[in-house]
């Protein structure tokens, strides 16, 4: 009813998964990146977990549609079957005649024939199951079965499992244990947040040819973000009756006017996430307390250590220099064994990557994802423009940035270039860029190692929200970079951390440069 009022050309808000109107921030893309980077190499299996409408089948059908044509995609959207059923499913989508085949042995005989004659013509296989967490012990054991199916040095079946939370529940179970274990890749998908809410809601209305004024502003988004929990299919779901309110209002705009006419069980449910969450915070606020009384009367000079009193500019300037001395990035050597200390699953590799004067830990893949971006452009980019930065703070946009704050955007710059595009990095905040001074201090406080924090500029396109982008720690194990993540003190993790790419970032960093360069901030080499 509301199209024709807004000028739509389809409805924005469709609850089923739609390719065109992908939205590629909130780590989305980066996840597709993994995704296809994951496959491409030949890992057997990758597990892909998210609550219930964050985009799991999207990001399966985009997987299906980025893989190279040499792929033979076996698509399971009915895991609850039986292991024979399974099989017989298997067979199915691989075209092959299952008459009178009626043992699991004959089955499995089959379909590992056809894997083999697939392979000697350069076929690859990849099953991706869908709804991976409603699947039997029997059935996920069958799973681990099919991933001994290999060649002398390759997999002849890869399997990509997307599920909900429930199904890392089941896969702790001890009878599935060795499944678990050959898990190479583990990723979540993160909620939306407040600012990706708003972002992703105009970025919908555009897609059906809305050409007005944004149609949610940041207060309203950051409503539906509290009653939606930043989960996209009930954004879309209270995106839908909002336009419908709005449409049947009058008005061009959606305000919280239209929010509160929203129906009862939307704000019921957001009530009990609230109250769970503040139950939680109250519980983490006092465990805190007593740590810290605990660490006053066992050593008070300990103690008052901790809360990291030193000078914020002292911070700066360490810094400067460890960016200095950083060298070429090392490559680190892989473990084969199992490392029990960190919790890594067998079969995982680990990875980090550390500047060259730190102690060497893994190895970096041979062959990574196609570079996304020119890094050229960005090679010829990262040195301090004296004219520049002559005062003691330059305004862009509103915001002022000091020679110090332009000092490390561009030794962050040149951390990012050292490494390959597929990299993962840690993004820990997105303050204020004004903020230097109080995220150094925040970080010290939190006894995180200042050397390890990168700061990046990120400017807005509209000039409304320029920032820093805070980076913790690269690695090539997604998983590594997420079992760190679960270790960070929580008034960091508060903040949400999520893993990102480094050829996503320098992507996103394209504006940022170019602006800087206009307005005089950093030389081009000629």
């Amino acid at each position: 009813m509301y199209r024709k009022f807004f000028g739509l050309t389809k409805l924005p808000f469709k609850s089923s998964p739609d390719l065109e109107v992908f939205y590629r921030c909130g780590s989305r893309q980066d996840i597709l990146e993994a995704l296809v980077y994951t496959v491409s190499r030949g890992d057997g299996i990758t597990k892909v977990t998210g609550e219930v409408g964050s985009g799991k089948t999207m990001l399966l059908r985009l997987l299906a549609d980025s893989l190279p044509e040499n792929f033979t995609i076996l698509y399971i959207n009915t895991p609850n079957l039986s292991p024979k059923d399974m099989l017989m499913h298997i067979c199915v989508e691989l075209g092959l005649d299952i008459d009178g085949l009626t043992l699991k042995f004959s089955l499995l005989d089959l379909i590992n024939k056809e894997l083999v004659r697939l392979h000697s013509e350069g076929q690859r296989a990849v099953m991706l199951i869908d709804e991976a967490q409603a699947m039997t012990f029997d059935t996920l054991e069958e799973i681990r079965l099919l991933s001994n199916l290999e060649t002398n040095d390759e997999k002849l079946l890869q399997i990509v499992l997307f599920g909900q939370s429930e199904l890392d529940v089941a896969l702790s179970n001890d009878k599935i244990r060795q499944l678990k274990s050959r898990i190479s890749y583990s990723i979540f998908i993160p909620a939306l947040s407040p600012e990706e809410v708003c972002s992703y809601l105009n970025y919908r209305v555009r897609k059906a040819s809305y050409e007005g004024l944004d149609i949610f502003d940041l207060n309203v988004s950051k409503e539906i973000y509290r009653l939606s929990g930043g989960i996209p299919r009930t954004i879309n779901m209270i995106a839908d009756k909002l336009l419908m309110s709005a449409y049947s209002s009058d008005d061009t705009k959606v305000t919280k006017k239209h929010i509160s006419m929203l129906p009862k069980e939307f704000f019921l449910a957001s009530s009990i996430k609230e109250n769970n969450r503040a139950k939680l915070i109250l519980f983490v606020v006092l465990v805190i307390a007593l740590l810290i009384a605990i660490g006053y009367f066992l050593t008070e000079t300990k103690f008052l250590k901790s809360l990291g009193i030193f000078e914020p500019m002292d911070a700066i300037q360490n810094i400067k220099k460890e960016a200095e001395s950083f060298s070429d990035l090392s490559v680190l050597k892989e473990e084969q064994s199992l490392n029990l200390s960190l919790g890594e699953p067998r079969g995982e590799k680990k990875f980090e990557v550390e500047g060259a004067n730190k102690r060497q830990k893994g190895i970096l893949p041979a062959e990574g994802v196609k570079n996304i971006l020119n890094l050229d452009a960005f090679q010829s980019s990262v040195e301090p423009s004296d004219q520049g930065l002559s005062q003691s703070a330059i305004k862009i946009k509103g915001s002022a940035l000091s020679r110090d704050t332009i000092d490390l955007h561009l030794s962050t710059v040149k951390w990012l270039l050292k490494m390959p595009n597929q990299m993962y990095i840690i993004q820990l905040a997105s303050p204020h860029v004004g903020m230097l001074e109080e995220a150094i201090a925040f970080y010290n406080e939190q006894g995180i190692p200042i050397d390890r924090i990168h700061f990046l500029i990120d400017l807005d396109r509209l000039g409304q929200k320029n920032r820093f982008r805070v980076f913790y720690f690269a690695s090539a194990s997604y998983s590594t970079l997420k079992r760190i993540i679960s270790e960070l003190p929580p008034e960091i993790r508060s903040a949400t951390p999520y893993i990102v790419t480094v050829g996503g970032v320098l992507k996103n960093l394209e504006y940022t440069q170019n602006n800087l360069k206009q307005n005089g901030i950093i030389n081009v080499s000629q």
